[in-house]
């Protein structure tokens, strides 16, 4: 393959890395605020407890608030957990892109060196040409 190939390849998979680490982000992002969120849930349970405790006409209340909270953050958690088994896949599909994105690296160096290789025995095919035909000019001069 020749270089510009590998390295139209490379730039393509370091684009996808890119658009896959965009897409994590914004999962984490979302995970955070989620997790936000419960502790917000979780601190406004606590005052309404202690609030249920003080008074007595809003303790009747409470019982229906309280369901009503942990269906929240039962919700949450589901999506707490669905959001990171699709930050595991993004992980895993970054891992990936960017192990073929490493392989066509290496395979472009190989090019590059073996295209050296190639280019400095010519010149020294050239040099040994040149050589020759400088000799043998020699020993014509001096017959």
């Amino acid at each position: 393959m020749a270089l510009k190939t590998f390295n139209t390849l490379i730039k393509l998979h370091k684009r996808k890395v890119e658009v896959i680490r965009r897409e994590m982000i914004a999962l984490e992002e979302e995970r955070r605020q989620l997790l936000e969120l419960r502790d917000q849930l979780d601190r406004e349970h606590a005052r309404e407890m202690s609030l249920a405790a003080s008074e007595p006409k809003i303790s009747g209340f409470f019982g229906a608030y309280s369901q009503r909270i942990r269906r929240r953050k039962a919700a949450i958690a589901e999506e707490i957990k669905r959001l990171d088994t699709a930050i595991e896949a993004k992980t895993e599909a970054i891992r990936e892109e960017f192990s073929e994105q490493k392989k066509y690296e290496v395979a472009r160096e190989h090019v590059r060196k073996r295209d050296a290789e190639e280019a400095h025995r010519r010149q020294q095919q050239r040099f040994d040409e040149i050589g020759s035909q400088q000799y043998r000019r020699g020993q014509e001069d001096t017959l």
